[in-house]
């Protein structure tokens, strides 16, 4: 019950959990495990190994507004290893380094640092 749009690319052993959305254009690593409700937007990059929780939202657009004619594309990238909690959301444009975490519930304003934990809202280094 996932929806997986146009040229969708998956690296092996990805898990997409039910009710995800996938966006036009995605690239995912190997072993990416997605998780139930995920929400991932066109063009977005994800690494090899990266967890996304259930219900977690990845957003692409800073100025969100039906029938915008301005509207800029910016999904955020996620590199090898990072893992997002559940219900964390990830503004657009932001960069999630290697290894890092973003809490559950974390709103993640800002690019967050390989290796490192962010959480809260909006979300802080830990």
């Amino acid at each position: 019950y996932s929806t997986i749009c146009d040229d969708v690319v998956t690296g092996e052993n990805c898990v997409i959990g039910s009710c995800a959305w996938i966006g036009r254009g995605v690239r995912m690593g190997d072993n990416v495990h997605i998780q139930h409700g995920a929400f991932i937007p066109n063009g977005t990059v994800i690494g090899n190994r990266v967890f996304i929780g259930p219900l977690a939202v990845l957003a692409d657009d800073k100025r969100p507004r039906a029938g915008n004619t301005d509207y800029n594309a910016l999904p955020p990238v996620l590199e090898d290893d990072a893992s997002i909690g559940a219900g964390a959301i990830i503004l657009p444009g932001i960069r999630i380094g290697k290894g890092a975490m973003v809490g559950a519930g974390a709103v993640v304003t800002q690019d967050v640092p390989a290796l490192a934990t962010v959480v809260g809202c909006p979300a802080r280094l830990r």
